[in-house]
């Protein structure tokens, strides 16, 4: 059976470094659970889909069943260029990310709907 991509593209991951926080750019790929695999984000550095099936060590990934919130950030995160923060919090870890304007809201709605089904439109 075929994974279902609900929603890709470019997202900025907010890292920790020693020196301070850092913007990186990665190539996000949120898919729907299926019977052969579950919810999940998939981020792999760099803003080109071509990394995706290569078994990159620089993939992350986030089980949207660990997720317990999902919204745009407010405040000043100082984001890259024309972008809005959103936060992804799970069990373990938060994650702030960026996405260009126009996209912002409908990476929150699209991330809400499969994280948390129940609540789901």
């Amino acid at each position: 059976m075929e994974e279902v991509v609900v929603k890709q593209g470019v997202l900025h991951l907010q890292l920790q470094q020693t020196f301070g926080k850092k913007w990186r750019k990665f190539w996000g790929v949120l898919y729907r659970e299926s019977s052969c695999s579950m919810a999940r984000l998939e981020l792999v550095e760099g803003s080109a889909p071509e990394r995706l099936r290569k078994g990159d060590s620089s993939k992350r990934l986030v089980k949207l069943s660990d997720c317990v919130y999902v919204a745009e950030a407010s405040g000043d995160a100082a984001c890259p260029k024309d972008t809005v923060p959103f936060l992804l919090e799970t069990t373990d870890r938060r994650y702030l990310l960026a996405t260009d304007t126009t996209e912002a809201a409908d990476w929150v709605q699209k991330l809400c709907e499969l994280a948390f089904p129940v609540c789901a439109g």
